[in-house]
């Protein structure tokens, strides 16, 4: 199954992306995660389908060359419908600067929070 995000959720993951990087105009890229410690698994865009660790610290970013246009497509979550998606944020300016990284969070098919570098829980669903 995949998750696909909503338009009110790609709004919601923007703003966020957006306020954590102190910029109006950011590109946003997903990442994708290798496990360090079990070559079985896969290597993907959906952190939980490669790591059990709450701080992945047992990954490593594999590639960053993924787009937006990557990420809306969908995602393949979890037999329990999660994911979790760590985007690279960068500037708009003529540098495209990488400046901070927003991570999401789906359970139950669906965005439950996001959360930026330094800035720790940046939203949650009701």
């Amino acid at each position: 199954m995949l998750y696909r995000p909503t338009a009110e959720e790609k709004r919601i993951i923007r703003a966020c992306a957006e306020k954590s990087a102190g910029y109006r105009r950011v590109e946003i890229n997903p990442s994708t995660k290798v496990s360090l410690t079990n070559p079985h698994r896969p290597i993907h865009m959906n952190v939980a389908l490669v790591s059990d660790d709450p701080d992945f610290a047992d990954t490593d970013l594999f590639d960053n060359a993924f787009t937006w246009k990557d990420f809306t497509r969908g995602v393949e979550m979890t037999a329990d419908q999660r994911a979790i998606v760590d985007f690279y944020v960068y500037d708009c300016t003529h540098d495209k600067e990488l400046q901070t990284n927003v991570t999401i969070y789906v359970e139950g098919g669906r965005l439950d929070r996001v959360e930026g570098t330094g800035d720790g829980v940046m939203w949650t669903r009701n």
